[in-house]
């Protein structure tokens, strides 16, 4: 099924979907809580300035190294947890010895788990395909950018994003549609479903090499030695 497509169903329905996929999530590391059956105040007022706008966008998966690679691994992106440290301390070196030797080849999903991930994974689909691998690591590079904006209100987000969009000459008004459209973050969001549904993830970052499941790698060697057991096979 086409991901921009929700099979005709009502945005209220679909964000009560949403909104308890995002806080099934979120509450596996909180206190017990009731779930939100009910779209919560915050969710609602910033569906209220969602957009059907027809916006082209990237609706490519960032791909690295070759088709003929002897293993494919999966990276969950997400604005959370390791990310930093994987994306500025991990990656450069997987990619160096794994991906440019064509050994491994890296695929690369979004996975929010607020609604303020979300406009940011959204906004980041408005760039050209060369240039999205760019904004997820700028938007890791400093813990002050995810924690900042997760402070904030869901209707501040664009404050925070486009302080990286910008660095890429998208204009406001842009990327403020870009992160509030619903094409676009129906897209994103079936991704982290796919994610979800695929590999059991429940949080970004993790790493994912055949049936082995790295949730949130704290040390590069974890990840080497799932790759070098895949390829040994």
């Amino acid at each position: 099924m086409d991901p921009r497509n929700r099979s005709g169903c009502s945005l209220s329905n679909w964000l009560s979907g949403a909104a308890l996929a995002l806080w099934s999530l979120a509450a596996a590391c909180q206190p017990a809580a009731p779930p939100p059956y009910q779209v919560p105040k915050d969710v609602a007022a910033l569906a209220a300035t969602f957009n059907d706008d027809a916006i082209p966008f990237n609706d490519q998966l960032v791909v690295l190294g070759k088709p003929e690679a002897k293993v494919t691994a999966v990276l969950v992106f997400g604005l959370s947890g390791n990310s930093a440290y994987v994306m500025e301390k991990m990656f450069p070196r997987l990619k160096e010895k794994y991906v440019d030797t064509g050994r491994v080849r890296l695929i690369v999903y979004d996975f929010p788990l607020t609604w303020h991930d979300m406009q940011a994974l959204a906004g980041f689909r408005c760039l050209p395909a060369d240039k999205h691998l760019a904004a997820m690591q700028a938007a890791v590079r400093y813990n002050s950018f995810s924690e900042g904006m997760k402070q904030a209100s869901y209707l501040n987000t664009p404050n925070y994003v486009w302080g990286i969009l910008k660095e890429f000459d998208i204009p406001r008004d842009k990327a403020e549609k870009c992160m509030r459209n619903n094409a676009i973050i129906g897209y994103v969001e079936a991704l982290r479903r796919t994610a979800t549904q695929s590999w059991r993830v429940t949080m970004a970052p993790s790493f994912i090499v055949g049936d082995r499941v790295i949730h949130n790698p704290s040390s590069l060697g974890q990840i080497e030695d799932a790759l070098n057991s895949a390829l040994k096979e």
